[in-house]
């Protein structure tokens, strides 16, 4: 009887045993009708890397991860996950994670691994605004090395030059040790213009190893210039398509402008307020409409430049309601946008007869993009007390900035001068989403004047003499002032130099080019800086040097630079 009872007890043990092992996560499941199957809960071996930043590739080992649904690190999900085969996912960490264990989620539960995961959460980005990143940081050069210091010394009038001894060399190249990673959109490069490469590219690197090309260019050139010590300076300024995170910057020269060596006084790197990237301005939308305005007078009047409305206007006077002579607005469209058209709505009793247009990304540095003295139109529509004409002015290209100046000289007649509204407009070209750009055609290094029909303000000799690639023959002008010659291309094409050839004792002092697309509207892209001839002989180069720019017709004015009538022996234009 004992041995009976002792064989119960012994089967009651077996039996409690045998029933305690069966669980939801291991072993047989009790309720599957099959004698044994195998838990199908994730499990979590092993991961790699063990730490790791935002946007880190995690791989993951474990079990039972074909039915994935889940992965998260520390409780926040991945950014992204995928399952390579039932035992393999690979995950990207996530901005939100912290440091914890990764969990891997399915349809029967979710499991952790035992081991934790290290976030590295990046520093915020403290690169300051407008501040000169390379400013007395170290440079490297290929060449050339007692000058390399020049490049970031902060001084436009001493120069790095692409010299071996004295002799120019093709080719050249810097890298700038910003001394950390920084942010930045903006490298400005002020060369020398009478020796500048015509083929330079950026490039940017974290660990002075790997670099990445962010600017390449082959075509740049400026006529805005200033004279700093022995140099002709003018700045390149590059703003980047978005912002980029590096610690070194590499510039490759080659190909100078000149047969003189290629000179840098100056790179500049900045991180400015507002970052390029995908452009969203929206077309055919006025985007300075309701945005804010700053003027030179009659501050109560500003917002109605872009308040939407023509019946009111903002006038150009003084407190004491005079009409003054000159005056400027500004106009903030709050980000950097892109645009190609501009309206001025003017009361046509009272408009400017000198209106320049100038764009700036960041409110300091301004380009001229338009300058009309001789618009006027025939089609007004009353407006309240006003007749609103309007000034479309189209500009050839697209062009990015932030803000839109205007200067108003010269009333066309004795009252104030009156702007009823500005409009700014992207405009679609074709039905694309980007602007149709026909191809340029226009041939490199071509003289484009040669032979072309020309006309002049006066003639002692023929003008035509200026533009038949001749030097024993001249125009002369038939009387001592100021003078113009216009000549007509023929067709349209891209100019950016113009080369005159003056008599050493018959100049022009300044000359200022205008272009236009029909013969009608003229508008004035630069204007020269006081020019004297430096050689003996009977004629003498000056060479005008503008951004590229479309037209048909060129018109030069001249003002007097000697007592004697202006004699040009060649008036050349160029795409260079």
């Amino acid at each position: 009887m004992k041995i009976i009872k002792r064989i119960s007890i012994l089967c009651l043990c077996l039996s409690y045993m045998i029933l305690s092992s069966c669980s939801d996560d291991y072993g047989a499941n009790p309720f599957d009708n099959s004698p044994f199957t195998v838990s199908k809960l994730p499990k979590v071996l092993s991961f790699e890397p063990i730490e790791g930043k935002a946007g880190t590739e995690v791989t993951i080992v474990g079990v039972n991860f074909s039915t994935a649904t889940d992965v998260a690190f520390d409780g926040k999900k991945a950014e992204s996950f995928e399952i390579i085969d039932d035992t393999t996912i690979k995950a990207i960490v996530s901005e939100k994670t912290t440091t914890g264990p990764i969990s891997v989620t399915n349809e029967k539960g979710t499991r952790a691994s035992k081991e934790k995961f290290t976030f590295i959460k990046e520093a915020a980005d403290d690169t300051p605004l407008d501040v000169n990143l390379a400013e007395g940081k170290d440079v490297t050069v290929s060449i050339n090395e007692a000058a390399n210091f020049h490049i970031t010394n902060g001084k436009y009038e001493n120069a790095w030059q692409v010299v071996d001894g004295a002799t120019p060399a093709a080719e050249g190249w810097f890298i700038i040790d910003l001394g950390d990673a920084y942010t930045f959109d903006n490298i400005v490069t002020a060369w020398d213009m009478g020796a500048y490469a015509t083929d330079y590219e950026l490039l940017v690197s974290e660990d002075g190893e790997q670099y990445i090309s962010v600017s390449h260019t082959t075509d740049w050139t400026t006529a805005n210039t200033e004279v700093s010590g022995i140099f002709t300076v003018g700045k390149q300024d590059i703003t980047l398509t978005s912002a980029v995170k590096a610690r070194y910057v590499k510039g490759i020269v080659k190909a100078c402008n000149s047969p003189w060596a290629m000179t840098v006084c100056e790179v500049e790197v900045y991180k400015r307020n507002a970052t390029g990237g995908e452009d969203d301005t929206p077309y055919d939308e006025n985007i300075a409409v309701s945005r804010s305005v700053t003027v030179s007078t009659n501050e109560a009047a500003n917002f109605h430049i872009t308040n939407g409305k023509y019946e009111n206007a903002w006038q150009v006077i003084d407190a004491g309601a005079s009409p003054m002579a000159e005056g400027w607005f500004i106009v903030d469209l709050g980000d950097v946008m892109s645009f190609n058209n501009i309206i001025t709505a003017w009361d046509m009793g009272a408009y400017a007869t000198d209106y320049e247009l100038l764009i700036s990304e960041n409110g300091d540095n301004y380009t001229t993009i338009s300058h009309t003295t001789d618009w006027t139109t025939n089609n007004i529509e009353p407006v309240g007390v006003f007749n609103v004409g309007k000034q479309d002015i189209k500009l050839g290209n697209l062009v990015r900035a932030r803000y839109i100046k205007g200067i108003l000289k010269g009333c066309n007649s004795p009252w104030a001068m009156t702007i009823c509204e500005l409009e700014v407009y992207k405009r679609k070209d074709g039905s694309g989403d980007t602007p149709t750009v026909p191809e340029d055609k226009t041939p490199m290094n071509t003289n484009l004047a040669l032979n072309k029909t020309v006309t002049a303000s006066s003639e002692f000799y023929p003008v035509s003499n200026a533009v038949l690639g001749k030097f024993d023959f001249y125009w002369a002008a038939s009387a001592v002032g100021d003078q113009w010659l216009k000549i007509d291309l023929g067709e349209e094409y891209t100019i950016n130099n113009i080369d005159i050839y003056w008599g050493v004792l018959n100049y022009g002092k300044t000359t200022e080019i205008l272009v236009s697309l029909n013969d009608d509207i003229y508008t004035s892209i630069c204007t020269s800086a006081e020019w004297v001839p430096t050689k003996d002989g009977e004629y003498e180069k000056q060479n005008i040097a503008f951004e590229n720019t479309k037209t048909r017709y060129v018109k030069a004015k001249f003002t007097e630079g000697t007592l004697y009538a202006l004699w040009c022996y060649e008036f050349e234009v160029y795409k260079r």
